[in-house]
């Protein structure tokens, strides 16, 4: 990649690294991994990782590797936890899911053992995998301290005090739950004041640009390319996101099929036939950030509930916005729940301020919805589906892509 090729990749994956972090907050993930996650952990973890990896002497592109495989390292945590919940292998389990996912992303022969053996450890009947120290690699050593480090620190400023006593346990530990090389690494980058006072940032991601690239210019908005890695990380997420519950096993995958053929029935383009597909495997990602428990939940939702799932469109349009997708592939995947009337969330759009991919939008979320299997009712016939939908004609939905609707999804 070029320069500014990898600030726009890392600016991206810093983003799905946030979602990431919004669904392993989950209290049920939480008590399975027996240690708070979340809050920035991605984020965190890959400025450390990438901190460590400069005072070794790594290059741009492997700093840029390595930044990459911090926000991904807990990847397959959520990939996992559903088979896994409770189950002693839960530690092993997510670093060889993680590392097969990102097995097809650009570099994914770098990334992937990097994060395969991020819980390694040089006394391997501590490690997750078990594997002889000497075939740990570098990045996988960096980031194996980087994660137990963020682990340990708070979310406030630190004492002093506090401070020296993580650096005791670094030194206490080194050999044995700590690689030696990032461990001295992590000794000499303690002793910056900048390191500590950056870890506490809000704008982290702003940071590490200015550490690897300077003043470069990293655009806000990038079209997205016919074919690639965008693909990949959508499709990877839209699975993630429908593990999230019990119900949803398809559910984007349903969405962006249905969105995408009604687009072709409109006459639109390949190319924007692609990005509403894009669109709608991802319209959902904001998903992450409800519980489990709620979204399973067997009877109906209390308001504070409906409050929190009402939150997840808001999700999505931030994290696809600071990922710098196009502005009308996010509106397309994060206004699914706006009506005509004005009465939608979360932005209260009202009829010509809603435009026809996120009116497209609408109807596939519904129809896919509809003819899945839920907790309170088995999955509904095309025909059943499309009539509840033709119910809420001029007030939630565009009665004239109704009638689209019925002659796209009847004609195959």
């Amino acid at each position: 990649m070029s320069l500014p090729e990898d600030a726009f990749y890392i600016r991206r994956m810093w983003s799905f690294s946030r979602a990431l972090d919004l669904g392993l907050v989950d209290e049920e993930v939480e008590r399975g991994l027996k240690f708070a996650v979340g809050q920035q952990h991605g984020e965190r973890v890959a400025y450390i990782a990438m901190r460590l990896g400069r005072s070794l002497g790594l290059h741009k592109t492997e700093l840029v590797h390595l930044t990459v495989a911090g926000l991904l390292h807990d990847i397959g945590a959520m990939g996992s936890f559903r088979t896994h919940y409770g189950n002693a292998k839960l530690l092993s389990k997510h670093c060889l899911v993680g590392s097969a996912i990102v097995e097809r992303f650009p570099s994914g022969a770098i990334l992937a053992p990097a994060i395969k053996y991020h819980h390694e450890m040089p006394g391997s009947a501590r490690s997750a995998l078990g594997v002889p120290a000497d075939e740990v690699p570098l990045m996988a050593r960096i980031l194996s301290l980087a994660d137990q480090v963020d682990l340990h620190l708070s979310r406030r400023q630190h004492t002093r005090k506090e401070r020296e006593e993580l650096l005791h346990w670094i030194s206490r530990e080194k050999g044995v739950s700590f690689f030696s090389e990032p461990a001295a690494a992590f000794e000499q980058l303690a002793a910056k004041e900048s390191f500590w006072l950056d870890i506490e940032q809000p704008d982290l991601l702003q940071i590490v640009l200015g550490l690897l690239f300077g003043n470069w210019h990293v655009p806000l908005i990038r079209e997205l390319e016919t074919t690639g890695f965008t693909d990949e990380l959508a499709a990877t997420f839209a699975d993630l996101i429908d593990q999230k519950s019990s119900f949803t096993a398809r559910h984007s995958r349903s969405v962006a099929e249905v969105v995408e053929r009604l687009a072709e029935g409109l006459g639109w383009s390949e190319q924007q036939r692609h990005e509403i597909y894009v669109a709608g495997l991802l319209h959902d990602l904001g998903k992450l950030s409800i519980p489990k428990k709620i979204l399973d939940k067997q009877g109906p939702l209390d308001a504070s509930e409906v409050d929190i799932i009402r939150t997840h469109t808001y999700y999505t349009h931030r994290l696809l916005t600071e990922a710098g997708f196009p502005t009308r592939m996010v509106e397309w995947a994060a206004h699914h729940h706006e009506r005509l009337d004005g009465k939608g969330y979360p932005f209260a759009l009202k009829d010509k301020e809603i435009d026809v991919g996120s009116r497209l939008m609408t109807i596939a979320d519904m129809f896919a919805a509809l003819t899945e299997d839920r907790p309170y009712r088995p999955a509904m016939s095309t025909t059943e589906a499309l009539d509840i939908i033709q119910r809420g004609a001029g007030t939630s939905v565009d009665g004239e892509l109704i009638v689209l609707a019925r002659s796209q999804l009847f004609c195959r």
